[in-house]
């Protein structure tokens, strides 16, 4: 039996995880109504005054469990069509209430703000999250297995209002049965429901249910109920959002640049059908490469390739369905993804139409399924001359069962085809919660492909333990040297085992709320066992009262090298065993002022010689329209090999006219790229989830081949989406 089997079973001797005691210590009750409020943050219906409370909320920090130092008031009532929230957040100083954000989709870490968490299901570890601010400026996202980071490609349709009174702040908000997803049922349903409200200039977070600090937000287990819906369906619905994008192209930096050349797309973004009120189909037709997106520069000075987000819309939503990898004590960037997304339509970095594709995710029989299909069309030469690249035919399916409360196992399969070869993975999973804070992780996985040597295995176990206090944990990583996931991302082909340790105290301090002392190890092993990478890191850390967080980390790093690298344009390391040491020092300001920094700086030995790094970022927000984030990153590194100096310079510029008028610049040098770019996007909101953009892109080089020549465009797109 190896060891991810063992883990499996030894969890599977557990009983069944009873919910804690803050899960059942609130309750609230929705009542019906006759007629919708109008959703302007003014609380002038008569209704709402005979409509239960819910009060009561507790610190989670600073003083945990302590009763939070403003009142809240909330009040829930519903219809056939929509669920209606009212919240009057009382304020003893209301001209110090934050407000800073109109920027639909910000994440709102800056300012005050109010959450409502709805675990629809009620299977205490998925749910919707809908969060305001005191300017009304809305946020939306999923969370998936409680996890710490929630979901914001989720992005529908919904109201909200507020506005700031001489007592507080108040909000409504509207949400439409026909965005959730719920099992249909003619009786009274009951949900999941939590509440969190932030009180940011005292850097106070209070919780309705669930303030324990061993728990965040996120853990939906810590939630309370909502009772009292009754008669509420999500009736089958149909909605298509087509795109139009027109513009101008001129590619004048590449292999065969052309003139300026016109761009039309037409096509279909998403057509999403609602086959019942938790199983949903999406459908694509030609759809958009994300032309209004850019991705942000980074420069890599490792021997391993950068993982970067999707930014597709179809791709987005509701991929969360279909992932399979490695999502802890990974020790960096994720090592193995079986599904990556960006390897589809991508060729060589070359965008690659996709002829159209079929999704299929939701809950059936107990079961979260996901299945995806997508078709690429065929990459021509010149003038329509010779095939260069081959359409190819992508697919996935994803399985899982949600077993002893918090945990499950699953399964996955993608397949990649075309042009007489293909590719194939089949993997097996499990994340078992056994306690409240202890959570053991497995997977098996083998790849099967055309080609010699590509067939190969992948075997992984995790366990960790995590609470305020105390986060500790193992993994080992193997991953042969032959695995090829068609569809998947690998960072390397090695086995990796590490452990981390991690003591968190809470000093009985006015300035310190928390130190943190975290040592932890990881190895890399090539098949022969033969050391490849061992990287030791000691962290010592203090986040103050005040916000502010101040970071010292001591890292020693061992690389054996068994073929040239070359690191630098002119240097290249030789076969050897290098081993050096560096020091990095960070500071970051409570990003509840006006100007949030961070600031960090290394120092110390790098690979055969030395290395002195700076990063900066920033983020100032004089006003709600305007936002300025600028960064900028040195890395100063001089080797007996030779010796180089690298710039990383960001700018980022928002201004939000209204919420629904934003314009934003970005502008990026990259001196190891030899490159500088710019980004300049207008985007109106018509609608709540369709939007007109006008982006303009140009990318400069400022050496090497395509020294002074640059590529441009200006798009112009739409969408409009047409429901029931």
């Amino acid at each position: 039996m190896n060891l991810a089997s063992a883990l499996f079973f030894t969890a599977l001797s557990y009983p069944p995880l009873q919910a804690s005691p803050a899960q059942f210590g609130s309750q609230l009750e929705a009542t019906r109504v006759s007629s919708a409020p109008v959703i302007d943050g003014v609380l002038d219906e008569s209704f709402w005054a005979r409509i239960p409370e819910a009060t009561g909320f507790r610190q989670r920090e600073p003083m945990e469990g302590s009763a939070a130092t403003e009142r809240t008031v909330i009040r829930i009532a519903y219809d056939d069509a929509m669920l209606y929230l009212a919240a009057e957040l009382f304020d003893s100083e209301p001209s110090l209430i934050r407000a800073t954000e109109l920027r639909r989709d910000d994440t709102l870490d800056s300012d005050d703000r109010f959450t409502v968490l709805l675990d629809t299901f009620h299977d205490h570890r998925n749910a919707f999250v809908f969060r305001v601010n005191p300017l009304g400026t809305r946020f939306d996202a999923t969370v998936r297995d409680e996890r710490s980071r929630v979901r914001a490609d989720w992005d529908e349709q919904w109201e909200a209002s507020a506005r700031i009174t001489e007592a507080g702040w108040v909000v409504e908000m509207a949400i439409p049965f026909k965005i959730l997803r719920f099992q249909g049922t003619d009786g009274e349903q009951e949900w999941g429901l939590n509440f969190e409200r932030v009180i940011k200039r005292r850097n106070e977070t209070a919780h309705w249910a669930g303030w324990s600090l061993d728990y965040q937000f996120t853990n939906v287990s810590q939630a309370g109920h909502l009772s009292g819906l009754a008669g509420i369906t999500q009736a089958e619905r149909i909605r298509i959002r087509p795109y139009l994008v027109s513009g101008v192209e001129r590619l004048g930096a590449v292999a065969a640049p052309t003139g300026t050349d016109g761009v039309l797309e037409v096509g279909i973004d998403d057509l999403k059908l609602a086959l019942t009120s938790n199983l949903t189909a999406d459908f694509t037709v030609n759809p958009d490469f994300a032309q209004t997106e850019v991705d942000q520069q980074r420069v890599n000075l490792t021997r391993f390739s950068l993982f970067f987000p999707e930014k597709r819309q179809f791709f987005i939503e509701g991929g969360d369905a279909m992932r399979a990898g490695i999502n802890m004590l990974h020790f960096g960037p994720p090592p193995l993804e079986l599904f990556y997304s960006r390897r589809i339509g991508l060729s060589g970095g070359t965008p690659q139409s996709i002829l159209g594709g079929g999704k299929l995710t939701g809950k059936v029989a107990g079961f979260d399924i996901g299945v995806l299909s997508v078709r690429t069309d065929d990459v021509m030469g010149p003038l329509g001359s010779d095939i260069i690249t081959p359409g190819e035919t992508f697919a996935v399916g994803r399985i899982r069962k949600e077993i002893l409360g918090r945990s499950y196992i699953g399964g996955i399969v993608t397949s990649r085809e075309g042009d007489g070869s293909y590719n194939r993975v089949a993997a097996a999973d499990a994340n078992l919660v056994v306690a409240d804070h202890l959570q053991i992780g497995a997977m098996l996985a083998r790849s099967f492909d055309s080609s010699p040597g590509g067939d190969g295995w992948v075997k992984h176990a995790a366990a960790q333990w995590r609470d305020d206090f105390l986060q500790a944990g193992f993994t080992v990583l193997d991953i042969s040297a032959d695995f090829d996931p068609g569809i998947g991302y690998v960072s390397r082909r090695e086995r990796m085992m590490g452990g981390s340790f991690s003591l968190r105290p809470r000093p009985a301090s006015e300035r310190i709320r928390q130190l943190e002392f975290s040592p932890s190890l990881v190895y890399f092993h090539d098949d022969q066992r033969d050391l490849q990478t061992r990287r030791a890191t000691l962290r010592l850390g203090a986040t103050l009262e005040s916000g502010d967080v101040v970071r010292l980390d001591v890292r020693n790093r061992v690389d054996v090298l068994e073929a040239p690298f070359l690191i630098s344009q002119g240097v290249t390391l030789t076969e050897d065993r290098y081993e050096w040491t560096s020091v990095n020092l960070e500071v970051r300001t409570f990003n509840g002022r006006t100007l949030q920094a961070t600031v960090s700086g290394e120092v110390g030995s790098f690979w055969s010689g030395t290395k002195r790094s700076l990063s900066l970022s920033a983020t100032a927000r004089p006003n709600p329209n305007l936002s300025l984030q600028p960064s900028y990153r040195l890395n100063d590194v001089d080797l007996p090999e030779g010796s180089f100096t690298t710039h990383l310079v960001g700018l980022r510029t928002n201004l939000s006219v209204t919420g629904s008028f934003l314009t934003s610049a970005f502008l990026q040098y990259n001196s190891s790229g030899n490159l500088v770019a710019i980004q300049v996007r207008l985007n109106y909101i018509f609608r709540q989830i369709d939007n007109i953009y006008l982006v303009y892109n140009d990318t400069r080089f400022t050496d090497g081949v395509y020294k002074g020549l640059s590529n441009r465009s200006l798009v112009f797109k739409v969408t409009y989406s047409v429901h029931r």
